[in-house]
């Protein structure tokens, strides 16, 4: 039987549901979980980089200058981190449902989104997926970043290259920077050099602590530039 016809079959046997509204999907909606209504909701909800600090992502006030504050006061290992969404209203709900659901189908979409920012602004650099808690992946039996940096490699055809590994750790969650920093110590490992430079990908940015402790593996191993780039920013 071909594909076409066993996924319209399954549609009409088993109709998903739009994991950012839950309204029934359209047979042959396609791969990806997501009515159209909220695709266009979401795409009007990118992030433009004017408002944000050119730094750590952060949103400034338009009189303000950029790095922000916070970033003045802290060392920092990566150059930039931009983020494609905020992390609140219908793009949270959707990462939570790709995250904590089991909505694996949305990592093609989240990649396409990706690759087109990468494509735009980071063309020279070589993809590295930030890896995530053991704990987690156990838990819900995958990564979500490295599903979606699968995408990027295979079905966009950007450098990817898995660097970086990380050993069992208590969760960041509800921790700030300084405590996140020290949770991280020596539980993530590079595997190998890279002279390239690099794009740090991840879901979410809180306080950048992870970010900055995989940037500082790659800087001092000799990698010219490193910046990050993620779905959401808290």
């Amino acid at each position: 039987m071909p594909r076409r016809v066993a996924v319209a079959a399954l549609d009409l046997l088993f109709p998903q549901r739009c994991a950012g509204c839950a309204a029934e999907l359209a047979p042959g909606t396609g791969d990806v979980p997501l009515c159209r209504r909220c695709r266009r909701s979401v795409h009007a909800a990118l992030r433009q980089p004017a408002g944000h600090c050119g730094r750590c992502g952060a949103a400034v006030l338009p009189e303000q200058d950029t790095p922000c504050l916070g970033c003045r006061d802290r060392e920092l290992a990566f150059l930039s981190h931009q983020a494609l969404f905020d992390y609140r209203g219908l793009p949270q709900d959707i990462l939570q449902e790709f995250k904590f659901s089991g909505r694996t189908g949305l990592s093609a979409w989240l990649a396409g989104l990706l690759a087109r920012r990468i494509r735009a602004g980071y063309g020279d650099a070589v993809v590295v997926p930030v890896p995530a808690r053991l704990q987690r992946i156990r838990r819900y039996g995958y990564d979500g970043v490295d599903l979606i940096t699968r995408h990027l490699q295979y079905t966009y055809c950007l450098p990817v290259q898995r660097l970086l590994r990380r050993r069992r750790g208590r969760q960041q969650k509800g921790l700030d920077f300084a405590a996140r920093s020290g949770n991280l110590a020596g539980r993530i490992h590079l595997l190998r050099p890279v002279s390239r430079p690099v794009l740090l990908i991840d879901d979410v940015y809180t306080t950048g602590a992870t970010a900055n402790e995989c940037a500082a593996l790659l800087a001092a191993s000799g990698t010219p530039k490193v910046r990050v780039l993620t779905l959401m920013q808290d």
